[in-house]
């Protein structure tokens, strides 16, 4: 019978058909997944914040920002034997958890999803799909058997993308 594997907050995971990924209560986090279709292999990385810019070398954690979390994430795979040429990546979170202040430069789900999709596309991964933003968190399964996302989100059915 297939595992479910959950992804945490900064974390890092990949796995193999049948087996399935997932993230719950998702808000301003971004969730990136990668999916090689030919291997059946994907994995996850659960994006805390955009960028370890200023973060010192000896407390960086790089599951947990854009910049590094995902060239990690593809580094991961590429050891797992995926090949960069048939992976593809979509997106999930950025949501605005919080209610808005004076300082509207604080969006910190928006620089999630920014800086992710950046990410992503400076490694030259094609992006399938996104579901971000909005003001609701999501929870999410990522199917390594079709390469598909189950969303549940807060006050609408469910959805795939």
């Amino acid at each position: 019978m297939p595992e479910v594997y959950p992804v945490g907050m900064a974390e890092i995971r990949i796995a193999k058909a049948p087996d399935a990924l997932a993230a719950y209560g998702v808000g301003s986090c971004v969730i990136v997944a990668m999916y090689d279709p030919k291997s059946s292999i994907g994995g996850l990385a659960h994006v805390i914040l955009p960028d370890s810019t200023g973060v010192a070398p000896d407390r960086l954690n790089p599951k947990k920002f854009a910049d590094t979390a995902i060239p990690l994430l593809f580094q991961t795979l590429s050891h797992a034997g995926v090949f960069k040429g048939n992976l593809w990546a979509k997106m999930v979170g950025g949501a605005e958890m919080f209610p808005p202040t004076e300082d509207f430069s604080l969006n910190i789900g928006k620089k999630n999803s920014e800086a992710a999709l950046t990410a992503v596309k400076k490694l030259g991964i094609p992006v399938m799909a996104t579901e971000t933003g909005g003001t609701i968190g999501r929870s999410m399964v990522f199917r390594l058997d079709s390469g598909r996302i189950s969303l549940t989100v807060l006050g609408e059915s469910s959805k795939e993308i």
